[in-house]
């Protein structure tokens, strides 16, 4: 028969060892769905987000079809849209992404007239993971400086307007 503390602490090393498990599986699915956005396999990357996702940074109700219209938005108003995985960081229910997005301006997009010029920027998301390792809530954060200068809305650093 084991002592209780080393049967407590193997019960830790086994939660500890589910707990990495599930962090990494819900950055695989975080890293699978960027790949299907990329792909423009809209239905396969809305297969990691749950039926009632709440996009935390819009005003928005719950339902994964917000998500759907913003993601398809993108590739609607940006030519060859693609993001490219900087960091991704896993820990328990949590995925938390840096991302590099770059796209061809070749539509209007905040009133600027297409430029047909190559637009880069950097972008967060913060996404929490259920049980089934399947998106539930969205948090993003992109530079929307970086676009406007690139636009030529705001004047870059040393630039004038």
């Amino acid at each position: 028969m084991l002592p209780r503390a080393i049967e407590a602490s193997e019960g830790n090393e086994m939660a500890g060892q589910d707990a990495r498990e599930i962090a990494a599986r819900n950055k695989e699915n975080y890293l699978k769905a960027k790949a299907a956005f990329n792909a423009r396999d809209m239905a396969g990357c809305m297969s990691y987000y749950a039926p009632d996702h709440q996009i935390r940074s819009r005003d928005v109700g719950p339902g994964r079809e917000h998500i759907e219209q913003f993601l398809t938005s993108l590739h609607e108003g940006w030519s060859d849209l693609e993001i490219v995985v900087e960091h991704a960081v896993a820990e328990g229910d949590w995925v938390m992404g840096h991302c590099t997005t770059t796209a061809i301006h070749a539509k209007p997009v905040m009133g600027v007239a297409p430029t047909n010029r190559r637009v880069q920027t950097a972008f967060w998301d913060l996404h929490r993971f259920n049980e089934r390792g399947q998106i539930v809530e969205t948090w993003n954060l992109v530079d929307g400086l970086a676009i406007m200068q690139q636009l030529g809305l705001v004047a870059s650093h040393g630039q004038r307007p």
